[in-house]
């Protein structure tokens, strides 16, 4: 029986489990201290940090417009999904209601921002040029690709361009013609029965999103909730998995792709019913949330997200907490390890979608 460490940023003498460049755990620092016994892991000590930034302490010296910026930095293939919660975590404190046309904006990028998320756990030559095709309509839509810096207290900066609609659709119609590439492409005598996480394990450890799905555990706001306004596009509620492995985890992963096209195509049609109306509301130069304690969730690419204001009814938060999805994903791939072989690792962390920063914050 041996120890050794798998992951990045290691000393000399330790094991470097390489997830390829593209692939969003591999940018950051995290590590896995394995047991292992003939190549057989028996235990696992996840080890994070390495990347942390404080970003929940900085939220408290910063007030509420600065925050909204700061926040979309941690997890940074979904972006406008933070923007998106700290929007609606000051709404619900002020008892703001955004215009309807905002809402469904902020529906079209954050369905948009989980196509561009999820894909990026596939990494193929393909799935990069969709995922920069994406960030130019972002770039059309909010003069930046990275950073969309967009969502606003009560709305959203300013009104879409005329041609997103047009860029929208030929961005899905190029997703379906590659989507059967996709299932094609998953090794399924790898990946079928690696890792496997029950739905009660799911439900212990609080997982959410395809990791979710993949055990049987629907827990999608979306459909479970009065989430901005998805309960008025009628789509159907998908079916889950229960096998609860890599296989499954990511055959959750390209129904979500595949639903969020769905929806896209809803709300690009409920934009044409309100063009021209309102996509803000007007607030005082300085914001304060009032005195008092609210909690918001919000539906990520990778999971749920949960945002919690105590305000002291001044302009910046006494305390604002992240909830992030990457977080209890990571802890519920931990057990799920064991008396696997040393060689399945990669395969079995791939199958665990998370992001680093989102991790950490």
């Amino acid at each position: 029986m041996r120890s050794v460490v798998a992951g990045i940023g290691l000393a000399p003498g330790e094991i470097k489990i390489d997830l390829g460049e593209f692939h969003p755990s591999a940018q950051g620092g995290f590590q896995l201290h394995l047991t292992i016994d003939d190549d057989v892991i028996t235990s696992v000590e996840p080890r994070i940090g390495f990347m942390h930034r404080g970003a929940e302490k900085l939220f408290e010296v910063r007030d509420y417009r600065q925050i909204m910026m700061l926040a979309n930095r941690h997890d940074w293939y979904a972006p406008f999904t933070s923007e998106l919660g700290v929007a609606l975590t000051l709404e619900s404190a002020m008892g703001i209601h955004p215009p309807e046309r905002a809402t469904w904006i902020r529906m079209l990028l954050a369905e948009f921002t989980r196509i561009s998320a999820l894909i990026a756990f596939l990494p193929t030559t393909k799935t990069q040029q969709l995922r920069n095709q994406i960030a130019n309509l972002f770039e059309s839509i909010t003069g930046n690709r990275v950073h969309p810096m967009y969502a606003r207290i009560g709305g959203v900066a300013h009104d879409i361009p005329k041609d997103t609609s047009q860029q929208s659709h030929l961005i899905i119609c190029e997703f379906q013609e590659v989507l059967p590439t996709f299932i094609e492409n998953l090794n399924r005598s790898e990946l079928h029965g690696l890792a496997v996480l029950s739905t009660a394990d799911s439900i212990s450890f609080g997982a959410s999103g395809p990791v979710a799905w993949a055990s049987g555990l629907h827990n999608d706001l979306r459909f479970d909730t009065d989430y901005l306004r998805y309960k008025e596009l009628g789509v159907a509620k998908p079916e889950v998995y229960s096998d609860g492995d890599a296989y499954s985890r990511f055959l959750a992963l390209i129904d979500q792709v595949t639903l969020s096209t769905t929806l896209i195509e809803e709300i690009l049609s409920q934009l044409e019913r309100t063009h021209g109306s309102d996509v803000n509301v007007v607030l005082p130069k300085v914001v304060r949330a009032p005195e008092g304690n609210s909690y918001t969730w919000v539906d990520g690419p990778t999971g749920i997200n949960g945002w919690y204001l105590v305000s002291a009814g001044e302009k910046t938060p006494w305390r604002l907490k992240l909830r992030s999805a990457s977080f209890n994903n990571f802890q519920a791939l931990v057990p799920t390890l064991v008396g696997h072989r040393l060689d399945q690792l990669p395969n079995a962390l791939s199958s665990m979608f998370l992001v680093i920063g989102d991790l950490d914050r």
